[in-house]
């Protein structure tokens, strides 16, 4: 009896761990952006711009700003993706738990309220593309779950 209640503490301990850091992930997402907005200077184009520089962009594609002339799509393309990876974290147990998963959401759900909010995505670091930390959050998300498969696997 007692080796249950220990195992549901700890799921419970670690379900608020990983709410938490969803949250921390968000705010800082929006935090930046807002930050951004307020601070910086619309983009510099052409010769002006210099690797890994601060500066606003709003991005109306979906990433590397494909599909920028078609803000309408993006977005139902951002809708379909979260929507499509949400079922697929509820059919698969191990990668819904997974840390990256975490990741994933906070940028997914990050981009998707600029998108919906504005009509495009705040972005504010120019690292030969522009992106926010959003756009961070998915890459680390996607890093975490392939080591996380590739190590399963091997």
């Amino acid at each position: 009896m007692h080796k249950i209640a220990c195992c549901k503490n700890r799921r419970s301990k670690e379900s608020a761990f990983r709410w938490i850091t969803f949250a921390v992930l968000m705010t800082a997402d929006r935090a930046a952006k807002l930050l951004a907005v307020f601070y910086l200077h619309k983009a510099m184009t052409g010769e002006n711009v210099r690797l890994f520089s601060l500066s606003l962009h709003h991005n109306q594609g979906i990433s590397f700003s494909m599909l920028k002339n078609l803000p309408s799509i993006s977005l139902a393309a951002s809708i379909v993706g979260t929507v499509i990876f949400g079922i697929l974290c509820l059919k698969n147990a191990s990668l819904c738990s997974s840390t990256g998963v975490l990741f994933l959401w906070a940028g997914a759900i990050g981009n998707l309220i600029d998108r919906l909010l504005y009509g495009y995505v705040i972005d504010w670091l120019y690292i030969g593309i522009y992106i926010n930390l959003a756009d961070i959050w998915l890459c680390v998300g996607c890093l975490i779950i392939f080591f996380q498969y590739a190590e399963s696997s091997a």
